[in-house]
C-alpha cells in the first residue's frame, strides 16, 4: 500500500520515554533544534525515535511519526526497529561473553569451530572476524541478485564454503564485512550449543533488562514492531523485507531506544564481561594488535576528535536507517532509530552529533554545516558568510569541516536551489581558498548549466589544488576539461 506524504504537521510524540505527548507552545532553543532535526519525520510519515543518555540516566527521549502506517500506529520509546549493523555491537558482545567464559579466545581459528570450512579460511581468527580483517568475500556478491529466496546465516556459511579463496590474506587489511558477522553468529551457536536468538536472549537481553529486544525470525511475532518504508516520489511504500534482512548476526536484532538505556549502562560495568575485554572492544585493532588510534574495534567504529574518543555505528537495512554514538569520557550516549532508509548516513549522523552538542551544553561541538543549513532554512542564504563569521567567533563550539560544507552545497544542487548552492560553494572558497571542494562544486554547477567556460575555469583549479586523496575528482576534472573544450 502507498501513503500520501502530507505537508502539514499532524503529530509529534515527545515521549521522554513516555508513550505520547504534544509540543509545548513555547519552545526553548533546544526543543526548537530537536524539531528542526526531526522535521522530516513529523506527520503521517515513517518514524524516528531517539534517546539521550547521560551518566546512565535519560536526559531526553522523543518519537515522531508512525511505526506502522498501515495500521496507524504511532512510534514511541518502546517501538522495535530492525537495527541493521547496529546489531554488530551485540553480536560482538556475544563473542566476548564466550571469551569471558573461557570457551573462545581471540586467536581461535575459524576452522577450529566450523570444521567443514575450507582450508582457505584456516588462518582466520575470531579477532579477524570481529575487526573486519578476515578477507571473507561479501555474501551479497555470491548470491544471485534475482534469487527470490530470503537467506539466513547458515546460507551465508554455505555460500562461503563453496568458495576457494579470500579477498586478501587474513589480517592483512581492513574491509568491512557483513559476511564475517554472519559467521560470528554461527560460531556463537556452535560454541554455546544454542540458537543465536536463544543465546542473545539469555546472555544479554534478559540479563540486563532489554525486555523489548529480540533477534529476528521470519515467523516471530515481534511486539511493538516498526515496519520499514521507502519514499517513492511523494508516496511512502512498505519496504520491510528483502533478500538479506533475515540474516541475524550482521543486522537482525530488533530493539527500542528505551532498551538501549540498559545496554548503555552495561557498557560501563562488568555485568556481561570483564572491563579488560570491554576496553578491547572500544580500541582499534590492526595487523600489529590493539592501539589507541581511530579505526575499528569489536562492533564499533572509533573516531578521535580533540582527544575525545567517539564510539560510533550506523545501521542501514531495507526500510531502516539507524545511528548509535557513545562518548565514554563524557558518559553521553545518543541513539537514533528510524523506519525509513532513504535519508543518508550523513543526515542521521549529523543529527546524532547535534544532539550530543545540545545535551552537553555545547561542550561537544555542533556540526557547522547543520547550523548553516538551519539558518538557510529559516532566513535564506543571502547573508550566509556573515552568519558563518558569527558562528566561528567561538570555534570550539562548532566542528568545522570544508568537506561537510561542500557536501551541503551539493544537497542544494540536487534540490535545484541554485542560490543556496552557489552561496555555499562560494563560502567554501572564501573560507578555505586552498581546498578544492568549493571550486569542484562550482565546476559541477556550471557544467549542469552548460556554461562550459566557467566550468572549465573551476575544473582547472581543482586539478591544481587536489591532493592524492582527491584523485577521483582530479581525474574527472581533467576529463571534463578535455570534453568541454572540444
Amino acid at each position: 500500500m502507498k501513503y500520501t506524504n502530507l505537508t502539514l504537521v499532524l503529530l509529534i510524540i515527545i515521549c521522554g520515554c513516555k508513550s505520547s505527548g504534544k509540543i509545548a507552545e513555547k519552545q526553548n532553543d533546544k526543543q526548537d533544534w530537536v524539531n528542526y532535526l526531526f522535521r522530516n519525520y513529523i506527520g503521517e510519515k515513517p518514524s524516528a525515535s531517539f534517546i539521550v543518555i547521560k551518566e546512565g540516566k535519560t536526559l531526553d527521549c522523543q518519537s515522531f511519526g508512525y511505526a506502522d502506517l498501515e495500521n496507524k500506529v504511532l512510534a514511541n520509546s518502546q517501538t522495535n526497529y530492525r537495527l541493521g549493523s547496529v546489531t554488530k555491537q551485540f553480536t560482538a558482545m556475544g563473542v566476548l561473553i564466550l571469551i569471558n567464559q573461557g570457551q573462545l579466545n581471540y586467536d581461535t581459528k575459524l576452522n577450529e569451530v566450523i570444521t567443514e570450512f575450507p582450508d582457505y579460511g584456516k588462518e582466520i581468527t575470531i579477532k579477524d572476524l570481529l575487526t573486519h580483517r578476515s578477507g571473507l568475500q561479501p555474501y551479497n556478491k555470491l548470491y544471485p541478485k534475482d534469487a527470490e529466496k530470503q537467506i539466513v546465516d547458515k546460507d551465508v556459511l554455505n555460500l562461503l564454503i563453496a568458495q576457494d579463496s579470500l579477498l586478501f590474506p587474513a589480517n592483512s587489511k581492513y574491509k568491512y564485512s557483513n559476511s564475517g558477522y554472519a559467521i560470528l553468529a554461527i560460531i556463537i551457536e556452535r560454541i554455546s550449543g544454542r540458537t543465536f536468538k536463544d543465546f542473545m536472549d539469555k546472555e544479554i537481553f534478559n540479563k540486563i533488562g532489554m525486555t523489548n529486544s529480540t533477534v529476528y525470525l521470519n515467523d516471530l511475532n515481534i511486539k511493538n514492531r516498526a515496519q520499514g518504508y521507502k519514499l517513492n516520489d511523494t508516496l511512502y511504500e512498505n519496504n520491510d523485507q528483502n533478500t538479506w534482512s533475515a540474516i541475524q548476526g550482521d543486522g537482525g536484532i530488533y530493539s527500542s531506544v528505551s532498551d538501549y538505556l540498559n545496554w548503555d549502562r552495561s557498557l560501563y560495568d562488568e555485568t556481561l564481561i570483564k572491563t579488560e575485554l570491554r576496553n578491547d572492544a572500544f580500541s582499534n585493532w590492526d595487523k600489529n594488535g590493539k592501539n589507541d588510534q581511530a579505526g575499528y574495534g569489536f562492533g564499533w567504529h572509533i573516531k578521535i576528535k580533540n582527544n575525545i574518543k567517539y564510539l560510533i555505528h550506523g545501521g542501514l537495512t531495507t526500510g531502516f536507517r539507524n545511528f548509535s554514538l557513545r562518548i565514554p569520557s563524557e558518559k553521553i550516549t545518543i541513539v537514533i532509530y528510524t523506519n525509513i532508509s532513504d535519508y543518508s548516513y550523513k543526515d542521521i549522523s549529523n543529527k546524532g552529533f547535534a544532539l550530543a552538542s545540545l545535551y552537553s551544553d555545547n561542550k561537544l561541538p555542533m556540526p557547522i554545516d547543520l547550523a548553516i543549513e538551519r539558518e538557510i532554512s529559516n532566513n535564506g542564504s543571502e547573508n550566509i558568510s556573515k552568519y558563518y563569521n558569527e558562528l566561528t567567533t567561538n570555534k570550539n563550539k562548532y566542528e568545522i569541516n570544508p568537506k561537510d560544507l561542500t557536501s551541503l552545497g551539493f544537497v542544494y544542487k540536487r534540490k535545484k536551489e541554485d542560490e543556496s548552492c552557489l552561496n555555499i560553494f562560494n563560502l567554501v572558497i572564501e573560507k578555505f581558498p586552498d581546498y578544492f571542494g568549493g571550486y569542484y562544486g562550482l565546476a559541477q554547477y556550471y557544467k549542469a548549466e552548460e556554461n562550459n567556460q566557467k566550468a572549465i575555469q573551476y575544473y582547472k583549479i581543482v586539478t591544481e589544488l587536489g591532493t592524492s586523496n582527491d584523485q577521483f575528482q582530479i581525474n574527472y576534472s581533467k576529463k571534463m576539461i578535455k570534453q568541454l573544450s572540444e
